[in-house]
Formats: C-alpha cells, sequence, structure tokens
C-alpha cells in the first residue's frame, strides 16, 4: 500500500503531507468539498489530483488509503464509504464518537479484507513498543496505579470547534483518546470503567473531568482531562519495585523508569516527526496479516477507549443525537 488519499485541508492534514516519508508513500490525492481550500492546498503542496466530489476521489482505482483528517463528527461517514470501496483506513481522532460506530467499521473492514486504524500517535511510536515489552516482563514489578493527565487553557469561544456540540467538541473527544488510549494500550483492554466527575461548558460539552478505572488486578488509574487548565501530558505508572514516568506522552520518544534501589534507566527510540510514517507502517503490517507479537492491536485499544468514553458520557448524563 502506497497511495494516499488525504480528506481534509486542515492543519493536521499539512502535517501529515509535510512530515510522511514520501520515499516509502506517495500523496495521491486530496479531497475537500470547499474549492478554494482544495486549490490553496493542491498549489501549497504540488498535489496533481484534486476532489470535491467524494465519490469520484474514491472511485479513483490508483487510490489505496484514505487518510482522514476532518472534524470529529464526519469521520464515520467518511470511513465507511471508503471502506466499502474497498480502501484502507487511517483515521485521526477521535475515531468516531459512538462504541457501536467502532465496532461496525472494524466488522466491516474485515469484510470487505481492508485495515482501519486510529490516529492516535502514541500507538505507533516506536518508544512505547519497547515500554509495552518490559511492562509484560514486570520490569515495575506488580502494577499498582496509573495518573494521566492532559490539558491545556482554551479561551472559550461558543463558535469554535472545541466547545461545539455540533462539531464534535469537548475535551473527551479531543485530547481524551491520547489519555484513555495510554491507560488501555499500557494497562490493557480489561481495564473498566469506575466513576467519572465532569464539569460541562455552557454549550454542552465537557470541559474538564476526573475519571477512574481499575483492571481485574486491581490496578487503579486515574484520567484527567481539561480544556480550561494547562496540565502536564503525563503519564505515571507506579508499581511495587519503581515508577515509570512519560512526559508530553503523544509523540513520545523517551520514557524513564526511577527503581527503588535509587537506580534509573531511560528508554528512547522513535523521531516524533515520524509519527505518520509509523503509522502508515502499521497499517501495512496489518494489512500483510503479519503477526504483532508483544505489541498491542491498536484496533482492540480503540474499541475499548470509544466504550469506555461512552460509559463517561453515560455518567455525566450526556446523550449524543
Amino acid at each position: 500500500m502506497k497511495n494516499i488519499g488525504i480528506v481534509g485541508t486542515g492543519v493536521i492534514a499539512t502535517e501529515f503531507v509535510t512530515q510522511v516519508d514520501t520515499s516509502k508513500y506517495t500523496i495521491h490525492s486530496v479531497y475537500n468539498r470547499n474549492e478554494r481550500s482544495l486549490r490553496t492546498f493542491r498549489e501549497t503542496h504540488n498535489l496533481h489530483n484534486g476532489y470535491t466530489d467524494y465519490n469520484e476521489f474514491l472511485n479513483d482505482d490508483e487510490l489505496e488509503c484514505v487518510y482522514i483528517a476532518t472534524p470529529n463528527q464526519t469521520h464515520y461517514e467518511f470511513a465507511k464509504k471508503a471502506i466499502e470501496k474497498g480502501k484502507h483506513v487511517l483515521c485521526e481522532k477521535v475515531m468516531v464518537l459512538k462504541a457501536e460506530e467502532a465496532k461496525e467499521l472494524f466488522e466491516l473492514a474485515k469484510k470487505h479484507h481492508v485495515v482501519i486504524l486510529e490516529a492516535v500517535t502514541l500507538f505507533y511510536m516506536p518508544m512505547y513498543h519497547e515500554v509495552s515489552r518490559l511492562l509484560k516482563e514486570n520490569v515495575l514489578g506488580k502494577i499498582s496505579t496509573a495518573n494521566i493527565t492532559f490539558g491545556s487553557c482554551k479561551e472559550y469561544d461558543e463558535n469554535n470547534r472545541f466547545f461545539s456540540l455540533e462539531k464534535g467538541g469537548g475535551a473527551l473527544f479531543d485530547i481524551g483518546p491520547y489519555a484513555l488510549s495510554a491507560a488501555v494500550y499500557l494497562l490493557g483492554t480489561d481495564i473498566e470503567f469506575v466513576s467519572s466527575e465532569v464539569v460541562m461548558a455552557p454549550t454542552g460539552v465537557d470541559e474538564k473531568s476526573v475519571t477512574v478505572l481499575k483492571t481485574k488486578n486491581n490496578e487503579l488509574a486515574s484520567v484527567m482531562l481539561s480544556f480550561r487548565g494547562k496540565l502536564p501530558k503525563q503519564i505515571l505508572i507506579t508499581g511495587d519495585e519503581g515508577f515509570l514516568k512519560i512526559d508530553d506522552f503523544p509523540r513520545a520518544t523517551t520514557a524513564e523508569i526511577f527503581y527503588n534501589n535509587g537506580t534509573t534507566q531511560i528508554i528512547e527510540d522513535g523521531n516524533d516527526r515520524d509519527v505518520f510514517t509509523y503509522e502508515l507502517d502499521m497499517l501495512n503490517h496489518l494489512a500483510s496479516e503479519k503477526g504483532l507479537n508483544h505489541v498491542p492491536d491498536c484496533r482492540e485499544v480503540s474499541q475499548r477507549v470509544v466504550e469506555l468514553m461512552d460509559a463517561m458520557r453515560q455518567a455525566w448524563g450526556w446523550e449524543l443525537s
């Protein structure tokens, strides 16, 4: 799989075009229903194939994979149509807003012999693959707790997508996938929802929340999200032999273990600018039906995360239309 088509022409689409390894992957085409935005994007990045009709975009036989970089509430429909056309899909987080939609898309992809992945960056960073292996080898001993924080202080604006109910806004759907995915990826997909407290913005989306999760081994995790107060993007996992710390965790290349005996260990691997290439490499790996060895299947993690999101919203009394 080499030829990639981009859906959307915003900031993250620009990052994708400028950072993906073009010696391995070709930006074959781009779609945006807005002709002016499409033209500007094509001229800026020297792209030959542009479409304002999504069906025409998908009908290109040379197109092999669709990268979806549009607002959250559009992901499900774009992904479903691409899968039905036999295209692989790499979809920006949050992939979908409901667990039933994720389940449907994963089953549909299996039926059409394609792969759909959610672009939660930590799934694909090589450092996390090594950390996952070390945790399975009990490098921290018996794990006790995990604490994951992610927050920013955004100026409140009811017209901004971050606070818009109609545009899939809220901290849960914007930064929540990173924090929740960290908990599920590192502690396992058997993790369960315990409780959650939230403060809602006047527009009806979540402004800040604290959520408690628990595994079958009695490992406790807390996940704190905020749109109105800056928090470190940090993962702390404690065990009876030490603790693991990962700072600026979404695209982290370094983690540090602090052992009870006073020694430390640094795990370092990867390059944060290569994350889009790592994502496509994983998609190709899964498309070839190769095994994952010690690396968690990120599709299973994505499914569990959106199930936890459903549970959080239910606890908050927030129903989506």
